[in-house]
């Protein structure tokens, strides 16, 4: 099943939402998929960013004040952070996420800390921002968290994008990867901080830390998450054309995500991996790093699969014509 094929066959009402153009980062990311490359030394994008305005709708209730701190009444159904993964017949997460419904304010607007899932490397986040009268935000406009964990400074990259679900309401999302959690079985303590607006207009802010920032201290279960994660260590190197070869390392299977690392030093820049069933589906892969530095690791993740129903390959292939590089390792 294509990413084209997903989106053709939704089936969604948008009469109420407005049409927007596509922020920068959206356009980059859909020129990457149309093109079907995959750069070195860069992240790659899948279709998580785009469509959201459309299948995403917010239902918030009634909110208990405490001060600058409120708890916000938020339905179990409203799966923000399933239907950022996979936008049609998103999976049921709840066993993994964590609901937090919480909300800070200051001069810039109210933020609503909404669930935090974890994966194997990484922390998504759902957020909701209101911004106050005379604040310029728009779709275009970050906000992107920072994020301790157990008190340390774990991540490797971030990254956000601000969906508009109704005038003067924006829903935040946050991708943090964090390298590998602590999987010991006891709970995160995690302290979420944002505190730089990212964007353009009258009251842009860049580089300039926000003086009362909004900031989270939440407990996070991964007991779930961690019983489920299955870690494959495969260290074969398949040889390919030109006295050239990639290693792979190992596949960490979750119940989200499917990631696999490899070394790329001894590879083209022609290389890129795919993973497929014994079946022939091939497995939509969602982003990835590719370094040909030596030492470096390199990954790629893919949506999340069972081998227990059925076995898959990682197969090596062309930059551009996806064409097979070499036989392949299979996953135990």
């Amino acid at each position: 099943m294509s990413i084209y094929r997903d989106l053709n066959e939704m089936r969604l009402d948008v009469s109420q939402y407005e049409e927007e153009s596509l922020s920068d980062i959206e356009q980059k990311h859909w020129v990457n998929r149309v093109k079907n490359k995959l750069g070195r030394r860069s992240m790659m994008a899948a279709r998580r960013w785009v469509g959201f305005a459309a299948v995403l709708v917010l239902a918030m209730g009634v909110t208990l004040s405490y001060g600058k701190l409120t708890l916000a009444k938020i339905p179990a159904t409203a799966g923000q952070i399933e239907r950022f993964i996979h936008s049609e017949n998103p999976p049921d997460y709840s066993a993994y996420k964590t609901i937090i419904g919480e909300s800070a304010e200051n001069a810039y607007g109210k933020l609503t800390l909404n669930e935090v899932l974890v994966d194997s490397d990484r922390l998504l986040i759902s957020s909701t921002f209101e911004p106050a009268k005379g604040v310029d935000f728009n779709y275009q406009t970050q906000l992107r968290p920072s994020v301790l964990v157990n008190g340390e400074d774990l991540q490797l990259t971030r990254g956000s994008q601000s969906v508009r679900v109704v005038e003067g309401m924006y829903t935040v999302y946050g991708d943090i990867n964090v390298g590998e959690l602590p999987r010991d079985g006891r709970p995160l303590q995690l302290a979420i901080t944002y505190d730089r607006i990212i964007g353009s207009g009258e009251h842009e802010i860049t580089g300039k830390p926000i003086e009362e920032p909004w900031v989270f201290h939440v407990e996070v279960s991964t007991s779930e998450l961690n019983a489920a994660i299955t870690a494959i260590e495969l260290n074969e190197t398949i040889p390919l054309l030109h006295g050239e070869a990639v290693t792979i390392d190992s596949a960490i299977l979750s119940p989200i995500s499917t990631l696999i690392y490899f070394d790329a030093a001894e590879a083209s820049d022609s290389l890129r991996l795919k993973l497929v069933s014994d079946s022939g589906q091939e497995i939509l892969e969602s982003e990835g790093y590719i370094s040909d530095e030596p030492g470096e690791r390199s990954y790629i993740r893919f949506r999340s699969i069972d081998v227990g129903q059925e076995s898959y390959r990682i197969v090596p292939i062309g930059f551009d014509d996806r064409q097979e590089l070499g036989q392949g390792v299979q996953i135990p």
